[in-house]
């Protein structure tokens, strides 16, 4: 076998690093650089995404902390919306019986005056039939008949 010759070991040495020595410069100089450039673009990229998430981010804890505070700005005007519904609906009732109580006052008021005439005109006719019968009465008892 020729590559185990010990006499061709140094020829082969030095291609061997001729060939190795080449293949560094080719990586170094053509092949590293655009590595290192493709690394700083995507690091770069990453940076700006990251940049931007980050401020992303602060707006939609911002945006979320106004939406806690519209919420409950919402339910303060919800909740004062319903006691003033409530006190109004209070205060309606409140008129709406009273408007009663005077309506149902003043109807008994006629019902009364209505059964006091009409009481004192039964207890005028009541008196009037004793009247009629006491005069009857006494008529019939003297003896005088009334013509």
């Amino acid at each position: 076998m020729p590559q185990l010759d010990v006499g061709t070991f140094p020829s082969q040495i030095f291609w061997i690093l001729v060939g190795f020595l080449l293949v560094h410069l080719f990586v170094s100089r053509k092949v590293a650089p655009e590595i290192e450039q493709i690394l700083k673009i995507r690091a770069n990229r990453l940076d700006d995404l990251d940049k931007k998430a980050q401020k992303l981010k602060s707006e939609a804890e911002k945006l979320r902390g106004d939406a806690r505070i519209a919420l409950e700005n919402a339910r303060l005007s919800f909740s004062a919306n319903e006691s003033k519904l409530i006190s109004t609906f209070q205060e309606h009732s409140k008129r709406e019986k009273a408007s009663l109580e005077a309506a149902f006052l003043q109807k008994s008021q006629k019902e009364l005056q209505i059964l006091d005439k009409s009481s004192s005109a039964a207890f005028s006719n009541v008196l009037r039939n004793i009247e009629g019968l006491l005069e009857a009465a006494l008529n019939k008892i003297s003896g005088v008949s009334k013509e």
